[in-house]
C-alpha cells in the first residue's frame, strides 16, 4: 500500500515528446514506450527534479545527481520501473548519459538491473529495511545532537518554516499527503546539514538513497495526519533548547514510528534467514 501514480503523467498515445513542468519545478514527460496494447511494456518517467545547468560538471554526473534526489525525496516509488528512453525523453537528453547514471545507481544499491533496457527501483525486504533502521538512527542520530550544539536562531527559523510546509501537507487528502515526502526530507537534511559534517551527510543520504521510495509506504497510511509533523515539532523545541539527547529521542521516534507502519508491508526473508525486529523502545 503506497501512493498511487497520480504523481506522474501518464498519455498512452502520442505523436511527439513535451517536456511538462510541475508545480514544483520536477520535470516529467508524457512520451511512453508503446502504447496501451502493445506488445512491449510502457514506461512512464517520474516526477524528476530539473538537471543542473553547470556546463562545469559532466552531463552524466548531473544527471546522476538528478535521480539521486529523486530516489531519496520519494519522487519513484518502490519497484517502479526505469528505462533510460522515457528518463532521457523527460530530461530531454540523448539516452548514453542517463544509461551511464543507471548503472552508477545499481551500483550503489538503489536500483536492480533485470533486463537490458530498463532498471527497477530497489524495494528492501524486511530484513534489509531493519538493518538500514538501525544504522540510520545511530548516524542520523549523531547528525541531529552536533545540529543541537551549533544550531542558531535564523537557522531554527528556516527549519520551522519547512516543517510548516511539510505539516500542511501532511493534514491534506492522500494525492497532497503523497507530495510531503520533499518537505520531509529537506526538514531532515537541513537539519543534518547544521551538524557541519560532509563526511557524515554523505554516510546519511547514500541510506536515504535505498529507503526514500520505500517511505511512500508510510504516507499512504499516515493521511490527514500529523504523526511526523509532531515528533519534527519535539525535534525542533530540543534543538531551541539545545537538548541533543531530547533531539536524538525525538528523531529516533520519527523513524521508528514510521518503520513501523512499513514493515508489514514489506516481503519477509527466507532461507533460515532471522526475522527482522525493531529497535526497543526508550
Amino acid at each position: 500500500m503506497y501512493c498511487d501514480r497520480n504523481q506522474t503523467i501518464i498519455v498512452f498515445k502520442v505523436k511527439s515528446t513535451r517536456r511538462l513542468t510541475h508545480l514544483d519545478g520536477a520535470v516529467v514527460s508524457d512520451k511512453v514506450a508503446g502504447s496501451r496494447g502493445a506488445g512491449r511494456r510502457k514506461t512512464t518517467s517520474p516526477r524528476l527534479p530539473p538537471i543542473s545547468s553547470d556546463e562545469s560538471i559532466s552531463i552524466e554526473r548531473r544527471v546522476y545527481a538528478a535521480l539521486r534526489l529523486a530516489l531519496m525525496t520519494g519522487s519513484v516509488q518502490p519497484d517502479q520501473r526505469l528505462s533510460s528512453r522515457s528518463l532521457s525523453a523527460a530530461f530531454g537528453i540523448s539516452p548514453t548519459p542517463v544509461r551511464e547514471a543507471l548503472k552508477r545507481l545499481e551500483a550503489d544499491g538503489a536500483l536492480i538491473s533485470k533486463n537490458k533496457s530498463a532498471f527497477f527501483v530497489n524495494d528492501p525486504d524486511q530484513t534489509d529495511f531493519a538493518e538500514i533502521l538501525d544504522v540510520r538512527i545511530n548516524l542520523e542520530g549523531l547528525a541531529i545532537r552536533a545540529a543541537a550544539r551549533r544550531i542558531q536562531k535564523h537557522q531554527l527559523l528556516a527549519l520551522r518554516k519547512l516543517n510548516t510546509a511539510y505539516e500542511k501537507l501532511k493534514a491534506a487528502d492522500t494525492i497532497g499527503h503523497c507530495y510531503s515526502l520533499a518537505p520531509n526530507f529537506r526538514f531532515h537534511f537541513e537539519a543534518y546539514k547544521l551538524a557541519g559534517s560532509q563526511t557524515l551527510l554523505d554516510m546519511i543520504e547514500t541510506l536515504w538513497l535505498r529507503i526514500g521510495p520505500t517511505l511512500h509506504r508510510s504516507v499512504a497510511i499516515q493521511a490527514g495526519t500529523l504523526a511526523a509533523g509532531n515528533f519534527h515539532n519535539a525535534m525542533l523545541e530540543a534543538l531551541e533548547r539545545r537538548d541533543e539527547e531530547a533531539a536524538a529521542q525525538a528523531l529516533r521516534a520519527d523513524l521508528v514510528t514510521a518503520a513501523r507502519e512499513i514493515m508489514p508491508q514489506l516481503r519477509v526473508r527466507v532461507r533460515g534467514v532471522q526475522a527482522a525486529t525493531f529497535p526497543k523502545p526508550r
